[in-house]
């Protein structure tokens, strides 16, 4: 028995190391039945929003981490106009971009949904120790102290990522679209901390689904 022991303690040590060092993936994902053309040359990241803050960011964080993978990625700002603009506004105008810049893939990111709930929070109780004399003896004792319950605001983002092919001839109508894939965020404690944990499983779920060959 003695000898079991570590190999016990050994084996829950490993598996939570091998948990605690799992990649950080999307919520859900889903990939075109039978799809197999999976080299890009030159993909551009597009945030769809009206926040152009909140949009080079995304951009900015996404690019970055897929070309640390080998992966030739544009920021989508430098090739759509933020909000568009009056001789950017059809299918055609778009395509004539896509084309124009030899580009093969297009991946957005856009916010599809939130919502803001009451979370409670439930109070606790805490004993803290007192200490007296009872003749040349010292007494410990505790007293219990009750931590009220709390209501807080929970709010949570659903971000949608989707991967449109765009290789070969372009036209309006065609479909493009052959991976999605949907994270949610709780409470993120800033714009850049949301980009950072979104992108970062955005590209780890495109690796794991065999979407991108990298490098």
């Amino acid at each position: 028995m003695k000898k079991t022991r570590p190999l016990v303690f050994c084996g829950v040590l490993l598996l939570l190391i091998l948990v605690g060092c799992a990649p950080a993936k999307m919520s859900s994902s889903w990939t075109k039945k039978d799809y197999t053309k999976r080299e890009y040359a030159k993909i551009a990241v597009v945030g769809i929003g009206k926040n152009l803050a909140a949009r080079n960011t995304f951009e900015k964080d996404a690019v970055s981490l897929l070309r640390d993978q080998g992966v030739n990625a544009v920021a989508g700002t430098l090739l759509f106009p933020p909000g568009g603009t009056k001789e950017i506004r059809t299918a055609t105008d778009y395509i004539k971009i896509i084309t124009d810049n030899r580009l093969d893939g297009v991946l957005t990111m856009a916010l599809v949904d939130s919502n803001e709930r009451d979370r409670y929070q439930p109070g606790e109780t805490r004993y803290i120790p007192s200490y007296y004399r009872v003749g040349k003896y010292i007494v410990r004792r505790y007293a219990a102290y009750e931590t009220p319950g709390y209501y807080s605001k929970t709010k949570s983002y659903l971000i949608e990522a989707i991967l449109y092919d765009v290789k070969g001839e372009l036209f309006e109508g065609k479909e493009t679209m052959v991976w999605t894939g949907q994270s949610s965020l709780v409470d993120p404690s800033s714009m850049e901390s949301a980009s950072k944990s979104f992108t970062k499983r955005l590209v780890n779920q495109l690796i794991t689904d065999g979407i991108l060959k990298t490098q």
